[in-house]
């Protein structure tokens, strides 16, 4: 009995240390939840650090992508609309464009041409100069003359000239004069346009409108650009 009594207590004993151990091993200690938190730590800032920018730069390039369909488009819709137009003609109004606002106009020419016109409807210089501003040659006149043919230098001005003629502050007065008889003056500013050159290149992706849509001010062109051609 003695023997077997001390077997069972060495038997309980070494069970009793196995628990023990096991125990011990279950137990958690500061040193043990050191590592899961730095782990847990360094994820959180490699997220921030890269996956946070990557998914950024992904949405970024989703923008990108965006923008670029949104300029394909505006290409594909802009030749469409240089396809319906007749390159021929196109090329012909160019040119009568240039005919009519050219891109350089001296003041001596502007001069000459409504000196011109004046002289030969009879009319009486009593103020002309003119001058270099932007994109246009502007300056004063001054005419005498019969009532019809002030009307008819105004007419022939602003829709006969070969030239962008802008008429503005107009003024007309009536005077007696013993050997004509009444005379008509007119006052007036006269500014004629040029296109200067530009360096600057056009912006493909603005929004685009035909000229064919201003056929009025284009048949303008081409009467006046046939007159100067006379």
């Amino acid at each position: 009995m003695g023997l077997i009594t001390e077997k069972s207590n060495k038997a309980r004993r070494e069970e009793f240390d196995v628990i023990t151990r096991k125990k011990n091993v279950a137990r958690l200690t500061i040193s043990d939840l050191i590592i899961p938190i730095a782990s847990g730590i360094v994820f959180i800032i490699l997220s921030f650090a890269v996956f946070v920018p990557m998914v950024q730069s992904a949405i970024d390039y989703l923008g990108q992508i965006k923008e670029v369909e949104g300029k394909i488009e505006q290409l594909e819709k802009l030749d469409m609309q240089l396809t319906k137009l007749d390159e021929t003609q196109t090329n012909k109004d160019v040119v009568t464009s240039r005919v009519v606002i050219p891109k350089i106009l001296l003041v001596s020419d502007l001069v000459y041409y409504l000196d011109t016109l004046a002289t030969s409807l009879n009319l009486e210089i009593s103020e002309l100069s003119s001058s270099d501003s932007l994109d246009a040659v502007s300056g004063p006149l001054g005419y005498k003359g019969s009532y019809d043919n002030v009307l008819s230098f105004l007419d022939q001005a602003q829709n006969v000239s070969p030239y962008m003629l802008r008429l503005q502050n107009a003024e007309v007065s009536r005077s007696e004069n013993e050997e004509s008889g009444e005379v008509w003056d007119i006052s007036l500013n006269v500014s004629g346009y040029f296109i200067s050159e530009d360096t600057k290149e056009p912006d493909i992706y603005s929004n685009f409108q035909s000229y064919t849509e201003y056929n009025d001010i284009v048949e303008i062109f081409r009467v006046k650009a046939a007159s100067k051609n006379q």
